[in-house]
């Protein structure tokens, strides 16, 4: 099976048509259902305690899981002088600490299953951008949880960082009320990273793409 945080909605959603489309099982973890998922575990990554309760009901489901791919993200571009410590609690817990804690919590499973895990971090956590300073940050601890992870498990599991630039979603939005996308001309399409993604996952498994950065680019 595939397990697949965020897959309601954006990137993730992408992900889980495919994968469904290729006959895979797909499990959901979200607040939000997706319509391509077999099964839909309502979690929310604030909350430590129902973590604790998705990883447990993970951890009962008999099938072995070929990949863990964690989406699951917001965004925030609250300018220094105005940033509080419940913003960056927020994201931080969902875009950083929630990725630690699943795999954590399951860290026996996915050694057992030689699980792939892929965790999707940014272009903003290769470089930073002024005015993002907490989503940035995030993104970052993201990439430095990864590399930790693949040296953890170097002898039994494939750890993939995937560092997309912007593409067109309602990931802005939803973190600022404002779409700044336009008509999506100048963003990358969540299908088309979403295509690249599972060609990553399907190689054989002695090859590991260890991370990749994919940087949006304006044809002129």
């Amino acid at each position: 099976m595939i397990i697949i945080t965020g897959a309601s909605d954006g990137l993730g959603l992408q992900l889980a048509k495919l994968y469904k489309e290729s006959g895979k099982k797909v499990v959901n973890v979200s607040r939000s259902k997706c319509v391509y998922a077999d099964v839909n575990i309502q979690c929310d990554f604030l909350d430590e305690a129902g973590i604790k309760t998705t990883t447990d009901t993970i951890s009962e489901m008999s099938d072995e899981i070929e990949a863990l791919i964690n989406c699951a993200g917001v965004f925030t571009n609250q300018k220094l002088g105005t940033i509080t410590a419940e913003v960056i609690d927020r994201v931080l817990s969902i875009n950083y600490k929630s990725q630690i804690l699943i795999v954590s919590a399951i860290i026996d499973r996915l050694k057992k299953d030689r699980t792939d895990i892929m965790n999707v971090s940014s272009t903003v956590g290769t470089k930073g951008r002024g005015g993002e300073t907490v989503y940035s940050s995030s993104k970052w601890a993201v990439r430095g949880f990864t590399k930790s992870l693949q040296e953890d498990l170097k002898d039994t599991n494939r750890v993939i960082s995937f560092c997309p630039g912007g593409f067109k979603t309602k990931f802005f939005e939803k973190g600022t009320g404002v779409d700044n996308t336009g008509d999506g001309s100048e963003w990358m399409k969540p299908e088309d990273l979403a295509i690249f993604m599972k060609q990553i996952l399907d190689l054989p498994k002695n090859m590991e793409v260890s991370e990749v950065i994919i940087n949006r680019k304006a044809i002129k």
